[in-house]
């Protein structure tokens, strides 16, 4: 009885084991795929950039705004 039990203890600290150690390498893989992106984008996009992209929107807005203004005090 005294070896069942000493081998399912075994077998189950095996499968943990195992299980710690492909949990730790997916964790692992996620980090650094993310610290990768993170670089990535710090050198993508940044404030000149998103500036750049905002500039046509705002000056639509500026131009539907005078418009509305104008109609409005008509």
């Amino acid at each position: 009885m005294d070896k069942i039990n000493e081998l399912v203890i075994a077998i189950s600290g095996a499968f943990l084991g195992v299980g710690l150690w492909i949990s730790k390498r997916l964790f692992n893989s996620i980090d650094i795929a993310h610290s990768r992106i993170d670089k990535l984008e710090s050198k993508i996009v940044d404030r000149e950039y998103l500036e750049n992209q905002l500039a046509p929107i705002r000056q639509d807005l500026n131009l539907i705004l005078k418009h509305l203004l104008y109609n409005q005090k008509k």
